[in-house]
């Protein structure tokens, strides 16, 4: 999933969705209690989705999205919101614009995870078989596999416990030779950090200066500087 398509898409949501201002608990105590493949969506209110529920798409504009153990959900959206996520749960894509993504052990997700300016973090024995991609977040990974590429703009990257990436790595350039671009940033930039248990089956490309915290040297061979070093 590349920014463009994940900013596009919930800007979209945000013109299309129903207007609720409330938060709407299905399976919960609203009434909302059929196991099915309904699609749910939320405007000025966000969404909890309670244990072992088979739903289609969520989406929200203003509220968090919180999926409960044993879900199975479409596409997940929300514009301003963080979308939290408990054991056991299968998706297609995850997206958010101004929030994170936080999923615990042994999330499922078909497609893509993604924020613009927000956070992921997925834990223990998590498979995302697209891609794992940030603008403004880190991104942060403990016993999961991504099976296409990571990318950020201006966050950290932290693999742990056994982490796999089977595509790239990517830290893509900031930008700031643009005159709304943030100087400071080339005197604190990101850093990718993987444990020696961890692993990078593509390639490691930088298109801007990024701290290496490596434990396995064989992966030092796999960086690609892609940036025109300051004199």
């Amino acid at each position: 999933m590349t920014f463009s398509k994940l900013t596009t898409a919930a800007l979209f949501t945000a013109l299309t969705l129903s207007t609720s201002g409330c938060i709407i608990h299905v399976g919960g105590h609203d009434g909302h209690n059929d196991n099915n493949d309904h699609d749910y969506s939320s405007v000025l209110g966000g969404l909890d989705i309670s244990k072992n529920r088979v739903v289609g798409d969520l989406s929200s504009v203003n509220g968090d999205i919180t999926i409960e153990e044993g879900v199975m959900a479409q596409d997940v959206e929300a514009v301003n919101g963080t979308i939290k996520i408990a054991n056991n749960v299968s998706v297609y894509d995850l997206s958010t614009v101004n929030g994170d993504i936080k999923g615990q052990s042994f999330l499922s997700v078909k497609g893509d995870v993604g924020t613009v300016n927000g956070t992921i973090s997925l834990s223990q024995g998590s498979i995302v078989s697209g891609d794992a991609t940030t603008v403004n977040g880190d991104i942060h990974l403990t016993k999961t596999t991504i099976a296409d590429d990571v990318q950020t703009q201006h966050g950290s990257v932290t693999l742990l416990q056994g982490s796999v990436v089977e595509g790239n790595i990517e830290f893509d350039s900031q930008d700031d030779n643009r005159w709304w671009g943030d100087k400071t940033r080339e005197h604190n930039p990101p850093t990718l950090t993987i444990d020696e248990t961890s692993n990078v089956k593509g390639k490691i490309i930088l298109r801007q200066v990024v701290v290496l915290e490596i434990q396995n040297p064989a992966l030092l061979s796999k960086v690609e500087r892609r940036y025109k070093e300051s004199e």
